[in-house]
Formats: structure tokens, sequence, C-alpha cells
């Protein structure tokens, strides 16, 4: 399935062929509920953000969802019925939809609102304090909403966001709140600065992310534990950045080890069930890498 060849610093070794992706879009597609939506449990009623994973790794790959127009009544429905939400449901719908091109009026409208109302004291987007266990970062809201308000070509005051996220910024040239720095809120900045078309610490934030990445090989050396998203938030924020993974093909082997039988991927290569979040974070990480 893999054809190796020698290529220049930065690039891997490993090719993937069509069976993978044909693997790869079946396990997303067995995830697809009568709902219309995704779930990786496969039991209704389908999860919005499953159905975001699950649609954002279908373009990764080249293809669209089965049935694009059941997705996308999936979360139409919601805002006939009053139950849509929240940074991460709007997120969640506007990214899809978007994905698909069948952004409305209605739809722009509403999530403009909706997303505005959440705008926080300090600049940014959601909670300050106090936050869900689910929430990898402090400053995932603002930038789920700030891609929100881009996509919709919103107007709203980018300084402030740019001053907020700032506040965020650490000696060791990462970013994160009091003083420790995190693998998420580096990325999340790094991806908050992209859009603006801010100017990012580039030379700290990329010292701080090659450090992470040097320690990541340690342990991988090591055989010590790692989990896919911390690799994704590492490679993703040096893209961002205009750099690559000093250690593509390790990256790569990584990823394909954490691949279950039927095509999906979970946390880490030596435990774990598959899911649609996990499998997600693969297929980024590998496009990023030059393997898809």
């Amino acid at each position: 399935m893999r054809q190796e060849h020698l290529l220049k610093e930065h690039e891997t070794t490993y090719r993937l062929d069509r069976s993978f992706r044909r693997e790869v879009v079946s396990y997303i597609e067995r995830c697809h509920l009568e709902d219309g939506g995704y779930f990786f449990a496969r039991i209704p009623p389908s999860s919005g953000t499953d159905t975001y994973f699950a649609v954002k790794s279908l373009s990764i790959l080249g293809v669209k969802p089965q049935n694009p127009e059941a997705v996308v009544n999936f979360f139409l429905n919601w805002i006939r019925e009053g139950t849509l939400g929240g940074i991460t449901g709007i997120f969640n719908v506007v990214e899809v939809i978007n994905e698909l091109g069948q952004i409305t009026d209605e739809l722009r409208s509403y999530a403009q609102e909706q997303i505005m109302v959440c705008e926080n004291k300090a600049g940014g987007f959601g909670a300050l304090e106090n936050l869900d266990v689910e929430v990898t970062s402090e400053l995932q809201q603002t930038y789920r909403a700030v891609r929100v308000l881009k996509t919709l070509s919103t107007r709203f005051d980018q300084n402030r966001i740019v001053r907020f996220v700032s506040g965020f910024l650490n000696p060791d040239g990462g970013y994160g709140r009091e003083g420790r720095s995190t693998l998420a809120s580096t990325f999340y900045t790094t991806e908050i600065h992209r859009l603006l078309g801010a100017e990012t610490a580039k030379i700290s934030t990329v010292d701080y992310l090659r450090s992470r990445e040097t320690n990541w090989q340690v342990n991988f050396d090591r055989g010590q534990v790692s989990f896919i998203e911390d690799l994704f938030w590492l490679v993703k924020g040096l893209a961002n950045l205009g750099e690559k993974s000093d250690f593509p093909d390790r990256v790569t082997r990584f990823v394909l080890g954490c691949q279950r039988r039927g095509g999906g991927f979970s946390r880490a290569t030596i435990m774990g069930i598959p899911t649609l979040e996990y499998t997600f974070y693969a297929l980024s990480i590998l496009r990023e890498v030059g393997v898809l």
C-alpha cells in the first residue's frame, strides 16, 4: 500500500493508495444516521460536532457526503425548531453548510446574531471562567466565533480580538493562561492570527513548538503514550506559521498506528476505539505532512 523513496527534508517517504481513502470514507459513511447527521457510536440522534468532523474529513479526502441534502436538513431542522445555539453549535452548522455550499441568508443572519451576543468583556468570545471539561483551551470558543464571523464576512472589531489573544502570550513563546503554555492554546492563537491576517510572535512561537516537537520525538522513541490531538495541534500550529514537522515519517507512522480495523482512527496507537474526531485529526495531520 505504501511506496518508499528518498525525498528532501521535511517530506515523508510514505504514500497512501486509493484503498486507504476508500476504507476511511467507508468508515465515515457507516456513521451516517437516518436523521441526516453523523455519530461515531451509530446510535441516534446524531451529533452536531461529529457531523462537522465527518464532513470535514470527507473534504480532506476529496469527496462529499453520500447524501449532502440530508446533512444540511439535519442542521436546518435545529434552526426551525429553535434548538440551535451557542458558539460550538453555530460553528458546526456554518462550517458544514458552508462546506456544502448552501449558506442561506436566514442562516447568515441567525448565526451572526447568535455569535455576537457571546462576546465577553475581555475582548474574546465565550466564558472566561469555569470552562467545560470538553473545552480544550480558553481560546477555543474565540477561534470558533472568529471563524464563523470571517466565513460569513461579518464586520467586527478584529483589533480587539488580537489584543485579547496577545494577553495569553508567555515568555516561552507559547500561549495559555496564567503563564502555562499549551499546544491547544498555541494552535488556536495561530489559527486566529491566520484568519485575521495578524502577526504572531513567529520566532518565539516556532521555538516553543519546535521544543514541544523535540519532546514528542523523545517520548516517541521511548515508547511513551502520545495522543493524536496533541500531534494535531503541534503540526497544524507549525503549518499556520509556514513550518513543517522535522519528523514527517515518524509522525506518519504514529498516525497510521492509530488506525483501527474498519478504517477509523483512535486517540493513541496502543489503545482506544475509533471516532470521527480522531479520524479528522489523523487525516489533517497526514495532509500536512504530505501523505494525502
